[in-house]
């Protein structure tokens, strides 16, 4: 049986890119704070390489009281500055949370960022925090 697996295994990685194209997330806070870069490699959840990279996502008690990254609190929105054309289209629970916001609000629990589609050299640039 385990050689079953090995072989298996094997047959997955043939079938994987030999190198998936990097992303570069560049994370700017809405008061003008030192902005924290990072490269994505894979396909990957917006507030997890947020918070990843210690970006401040949440401000005052949010950073206690947020719902985890399921989506019902809104408060990991985001402004995407650029590069909205390598996340993911939005959720079901980003058109009811955003309703009335412009489509470059994203909740970041909710966007996937770079994956095999992503053009080498690709960057996306948000703002945290945007402005209510």
């Amino acid at each position: 049986a385990r050689r079953a697996g090995v072989r298996s295994a094997r047959r997955s990685a043939a079938a994987l890119p030999a190198r998936a194209a990097m992303v570069t997330v560049t994370f700017t806070p809405a008061d003008g704070g030192e902005a924290i870069v990072s490269e994505v490699t894979k396909a990957s959840v917006l507030r997890d390489v947020a918070l990843g990279e210690k970006v401040a996502l949440y401000q005052g008690m949010n950073k206690l009281l947020n719902c985890g990254g399921i989506g019902n609190c809104g408060t990991c929105r985001v402004n995407v500055e650029q590069g909205a054309e390598l996340l993911s289209p939005r959720t079901d629970v980003e058109q009811k949370k955003l309703k009335g916001k412009p489509e470059t609000n994203r909740l970041a629990c909710q966007c996937l960022v770079g994956g095999d589609d992503a053009p080498e050299g690709s960057e996306v640039r948000v703002t945290t925090a945007p402005p209510k």
